[in-house]
């Protein structure tokens, strides 16, 4: 989203040497927690979240709180995602959310099983979303992703409909998110993202902090040579290919950062994710991370976001940050568990 060079090379030294910034700049909020996929790698079920939406009226109240901040004189948006432990596109008043978080000089994503897409492929384009990432982890049916999002001709043809349709406009980019199950789904399904002209591919290693021991992911030697073959790929297609070692859309930085990633959030001590982060839930409790839905570290609507950030639950949480995530490793370079 960030496209001066200052503000990028201070997020890769930030990083590096752990110096938190003033405010997250990425700010998460939960409009559903109604879904129409059971995934059997999503933890939604074991967290007993109430299946309703935020109302509209609401939602303003909480993006009225996060007015762009100032830094050395130039406002600074706030990178917002629309997206909880649901789908998005349920919400009958997305659109309407979208439209007022741009008003109020943010830049806006949404994150989607991409099940519900085509009537919205017009208005995501001709109303300037940012960013529009696709939750797809296959392109055949298969053994190896039984447990999660299931192979969908349907997806498949929305993304090439939204891909078409979006012609030549930059806007929204568009990511494909694949959960990493097996090196020959990952690497046929960035195939797919390549031809179709993705943007962008994330691969999500799969998490098994939830009691869900039984299930299959690579082993973090497999995962550096889906790796490896993934950038190959992603060369023949002009694709950027992401991953727990890479970000950045600037190729010199993203060649930085992958070097010195190793070194970064204190040699891998910490997770990157509540580095710059905070997700708001339906009510408008703050908590680090969306896996800690009940890890409330402050209150929109009782305290300003500066006050949340530099709070002292939040300086708790950064201080004790393994104690309360334990095992997770969803985002670390070393596999937990």
């Amino acid at each position: 989203m960030f496209t001066n060079p200052l503000y990028l090379i201070k997020g890769v030294f930030g990083r590096t040497f752990y110096i938190i910034p003033q405010r997250p700049e990425r700010i998460q909020v939960e409009i559903t927690n109604r879904c129409n996929y059971t995934c059997g790698m999503c933890p939604r079920e074991s967290f007993n979240l109430p299946e309703k939406d935020i109302s509209f009226d609401l939602f303003k109240k909480i993006i009225d709180r996060l007015a762009p901040f100032s830094e050395k004189g130039l406002e600074t948006p706030y990178n917002i995602t629309l997206t909880g432990w649901g789908e998005p596109l349920l919400h009958p008043a997305l659109m309407d959310m979208i439209v007022y978080t741009k008003d109020k000089g943010h830049n806006v994503g949404v994150t989607t099983n991409g099940l519900l897409l085509a009537p919205f492929i017009e208005e995501f384009i001709g109303k300037s979303l940012d960013k529009l990432t696709i939750s797809l982890d296959s392109v055949e049916e298969g053994i190896e992703v039984k447990e999660s999002h299931p192979s969908n001709k349907v997806v498949q043809k929305n993304i090439e409909s939204l891909i078409r349709s979006r012609g030549d406009r930059k806007k929204p980019m568009i990511t494909i998110q694949i959960t990493m199950h097996g090196k020959q789904q990952c690497l046929e399904t960035i195939k797919y993202a390549g031809e179709a002209g993705a943007d962008r591919v994330y691969l999500v290693r799969l998490n098994i902090p939830f009691g869900m021991n039984s299930f299959k992911r690579p082993n973090l030697e497999e995962e550096l040579e889906i790796y490896k073959e993934s950038e190959e790929i992603a060369k023949k297609y002009g694709l950027q290919v992401d991953n727990n070692f890479t970000a950045f859309d600037n190729q010199l930085l993203r060649s930085l950062y992958k070097k010195l990633r190793p070194v970064m959030y204190r040699s891998d001590k910490y997770c990157p994710k509540p580095y710059d982060y905070l997700y708001i839930n339906i009510d408008g409790r703050a908590t680090p991370c969306c896996d800690l839905p009940r890890y409330e570290v402050g209150n929109v609507f009782k305290q300003s976001i500066d006050e949340i950030w530099h709070g002292e639950n939040m300086q708790y949480f950064r201080e004790h940050q393994n104690d309360v995530c334990g095992t997770c490793d969803a985002l670390r370079l070393k596999h937990l568990n």
